[in-house]
């Protein structure tokens, strides 16, 4: 693929990195750091020994040194007299006691669409699967999710040309020892977990099966190897039709390599960092995915095996209103009611049944279908 993104020409893009070897090389580099420092500074054990004790980690560390989230800790000064501050405490007033002022202040602010970043916490938790202890030397992995780009289906010639509107939506931390499975594990998205069928004649039936129960197949394209989710008897290869396509004569890309997710690590790869690499499920619903960010792994970090990979960030999601009522969260997507005004149209539950059903009973003519809002995943 590199014929067709010219990652020398884009300098976000950084040059290819063998993961293992770049393990290995910082495990050799630390492993001798404190040798080759005496060496360097022709230092004795004592002279190291009282550097390391005044210049080191531990001297950096301050009592009760710990994360304080500002946003939660906010408070304005009473003995100022500020005007701007009075107004910012009214402001700040509201928004406690007015959750929708609150929303749309936050959906108007410019860091609406920025990745929250979440504290990752160190100690076990109840809801914890167990601990396994990081094994090091150690890598970890920042891979970026993106959303899915919204395709044009028509064609307009006197349209103008749309460019993509990419969007982080879940970012995680992954050690260099886990198979690219457990990563598509953690990958929520709307496609998975949406329910197949029409449902206007029985809406009161409770739907027991997802997408995802009905389609696991799946691929990661990185570096050009498809590595494809196999784990299951009814799972297909998505890679062969496309591997086919790309062996012909002048397509310029390929050839193309496939083997299975579930049997490579991540240490296993050879990625470019801020490289666009593609995650495929449910037949077309395509995510680009990045890696963001490779480092060492140290004990700054969660030293649960278990607990990773990790989120690390998520987007913040809009809900999709009920049409009707404009309060609650749609839960009903209707289609081709002539007594509509819109096609689609969005319900919540209570307007659904109210406007299309009289005694359990369907009003005319329509398609209905359970919708998932994108806010109930992560």
């Amino acid at each position: 693929m590199e014929n067709v993104h010219k990652s020398t020409t884009r300098p976000w893009i950084a040059p290819k990195v063998n993961l293992k070897e770049f393990r290995d090389k910082w495990h050799e580099t630390l492993s001798t750091f404190q040798d080759d420092t005496k060496e360097t500074f022709q230092m004795t054990d004592e002279e190291y020994a009282k550097l390391e004790e005044e210049c080191g980690l531990s001297a950096m560390y301050c009592p009760n040194q710990e994360y304080m989230e500002i946003s939660k800790e906010f408070n304005l000064f009473e003995d100022v007299g500020l005007e701007t501050l009075r107004l910012q405490r009214v402001d700040m007033e509201k928004r406690k006691k007015d959750e929708q002022y609150d929303a749309l202040v936050s959906y108007q602010s410019k860091f609406y669409t920025y990745p929250h970043h979440e504290i990752i916490n160190r100690e076990q938790s109840e809801e914890s699967p167990g601990f396994e202890e990081v094994q090091e030397p150690e890598i970890l992995l920042t891979v970026q999710i993106f959303r899915p780009e919204k395709r044009q289906m028509a064609y307009n010639r006197n349209s103008q040309t749309k460019l993509p509107n990419f969007t982080v939506d879940q970012e995680f931390m992954v050690l260099g020892c886990q198979y690219l499975s457990e990563l598509r594990d953690k990958i929520e998205c709307i496609s998975d977990i949406a329910i197949p069928g029409e449902f206007s004649e029985c809406p009161e039936i409770e739907p027991d099966t997802t997408c995802k129960d009905l389609y696991k197949s799946n691929f990661l394209f990185i570096d050009d190897v498809f590595y494809n989710d196999m784990r299951y008897p009814d799972c297909k290869d998505y890679s062969k039709i496309i591997i086919d396509w790309a062996n012909e004569k002048n397509r310029g890309i390929g050839p193309f390599k496939k083997t299975l997710m579930e049997k490579t690590k991540f240490i296993d790869l050879s990625i470019q960092l801020g490289y666009p690499y593609v995650y495929v499920h449910q037949g077309n619903c395509e995510h680009m995915i990045v890696f963001s960010d490779l480092q060492f792994y140290t004990r700054h970090y969660c030293n649960n095996k278990l607990l990773y990979p990790m989120h690390c960030s998520l987007k913040n999601k809009r809900r999709v209103l009920c049409m009707i009522c404009n309060l609650y969260t749609a839960m009903w997507v209707v289609f081709d009611n002539k007594r509509l005004p819109e096609n689609p149209f969005y319900f919540c539950k209570k307007c659904y049944f109210s406007f299309n059903y009289v005694n359990n009973k369907k009003i005319g003519e329509f398609s209905a279908y359970h919708h998932i809002d994108r806010s109930k995943i992560l």
